[in-house]
């Protein structure tokens, strides 16, 4: 048995640990939740609520039909008894009834087909919720990589002057520089050690954004994986955004949703117009009953046999049923008017649906093609501002510039960095959605 133990808790550990060890890649989170976020989960369940109420729509075509049967045992003065007889009952009856709908207007067929709309319309609301819990986790695994590139920038500022606060140290010591430039460099150091702590704490919120919103119990050990290199030259916008909005209306979830609303409001219409047409129906039924204690017809004293009874008693109906309309308190007008009232507000909630997916496409456009300008203007910021970094160390280290001169080069430097890294991101991001526009997967 201990060794049972011993091996159950390693093999434990073992787990936990390859467990705390795992990286996740942007397609693993996706995944991961459009698999167990909640909103998902209950927008599948509303999809089966629609396939259920389609598929049982198709079945109101069949015929109903009933059985039932009945026991009753009594005892006492009966209404037809003389007075002061107790007679003793045991009866039985059983049924069998039919009935079958032979014309309604049209009506069912046009349920059906609006049920299967209604399922449609779900199912593309599904897949609409998942695209926007794709670009959501996609926003915070970028921004966690952001944030993480960030924190290197201000980790090397750091360990630079670092080096500088040692060099000038010794410098100080042995009389070849005055203290108060070490004093100033320390004053920049411990600067930038705030920078690192505010980037760290930011790297920090951006694993818990994520977290959350992959609905994960703790941000412990959470780690997700770096590619070695975000090409973003390789990125290409769209010069049109009517092209991106072609391929976008026949594909995006939310313009078919609409489309199969617009579909259902149209066959409700049809519905509410069977309220005009007759209805025609059919039914029959089968019946039978006894009595135990019955005697034979005719004042016999004989009781009457049970099998007797069933075929004697032997009941059987058949009929046919024309329903006709002809006032029903305007109802079938207002319910017809009603429908036509939806019908006009599907149809404009379809041209909606199209403008705001028009929209978003051409403000997508116009950020991507911004951040792509901004991303090859910050490139060239930080080449130009290293190469005045460089001519300023270089002044410094001979003393032509102060300390002060010589930090503000270095935090020009620095900003210009966190520019670049700041745009690059928000270009693949941009870029990333319209190519998502386009029906490509998101993926780094």
């Amino acid at each position: 048995m201990k060794h049972l133990l011993y091996t159950l808790l390693f093999a434990f550990v073992l787990y936990s640990t390859s467990f705390a060890q795992k990286t996740w890649t942007l397609e693993e989170c996706i995944k991961y939740a459009l698999d167990n976020n909640l909103q998902i989960k209950r927008q599948k369940l509303s999809a089966e609520i629609a396939d259920a109420t389609y598929s049982q729509s198709k079945f109101e075509f069949a015929p109903s039909v009933n059985a039932g049967a009945s026991f009753s045992r009594g005892a006492g003065n009966a209404p037809t008894n003389s007075f002061g007889y107790a007679k003793q009952t045991k009866q039985g009856s059983a049924y069998l009834s039919g009935s079958l709908t032979l014309f309604d207007g049209f009506s069912r067929l046009n349920v059906i087909a609006k049920n299967k709309f209604d399922l449609m319309a779900s199912i593309q609301t599904l897949e609409k919720a998942k695209n926007d819990i794709s670009i959501n986790i996609a926003t915070y695994y970028l921004q966690v990589l952001y944030c993480q590139e960030i924190l290197e920038v201000n980790k090397s500022q750091l360990e630079i002057t670092a080096q500088r606060v040692d060099k000038t140290r010794k410098l100080v010591e042995v009389g070849n520089s005055a203290k108060g430039m070490l004093l100033e460099i320390q004053a920049q150091a411990a600067a930038e050690k705030v920078n690192v702590t505010n980037g760290q704490n930011n790297l920090n919120i951006a694993f818990l954004n994520l977290t959350q919103l992959l609905d994960l119990d703790s941000v412990a050990n959470f780690q997700i994986y770096k590619p070695s290199e975000l090409n973003s030259d390789s990125l290409i916008i769209p010069a049109s955004v009517s092209n991106i909005y072609s391929e976008a209306e026949v594909r995006m979830p939310q313009i078919k949703a609409s489309e199969y609303n617009l579909e259902s409001s149209k066959k409700e219409l049809s519905i509410s117009k069977s309220g005009y047409y007759p209805k025609l129906f059919v039914s029959g039924e089968l019946s039978t009953w006894y009595d135990l204690f019955a005697k034979m017809p005719f004042g016999s004293s004989i009781n009457y046999p049970f099998k007797n009874q069933l075929k004697d008693q032997f009941y059987k109906q058949f009929s046919l049923n024309l329903n006709i309309p002809i006032f029903n308190k305007l109802q079938t007008y207002r319910n017809i008017s009603i429908a036509k009232i939806r019908v006009l507000d599907s149809e404009l909630a379809y041209s909606q649906a199209k403008q705001v997916l028009y929209k978003e496409i051409q403000q997508a456009h116009a950020e991507a093609l911004a951040a792509y300008d901004n991303f090859n203007s910050r490139k060239e910021a930080v080449i130009s501002t290293e190469e005045a970094f460089m001519y300023s160390q270089q002044k410094f280290d001979v003393g032509i510039i102060s300390t002060v001169d010589f930090n503000i080069a270095k935090n020009s430097l620095t900003k210009a960095k966190s520019d670049l890294v700041q745009s690059k991101y928000e270009f693949i991001f941009k870029a990333k959605v319209l190519d998502f526009y386009r029906g490509v997967s998101i993926k780094l």
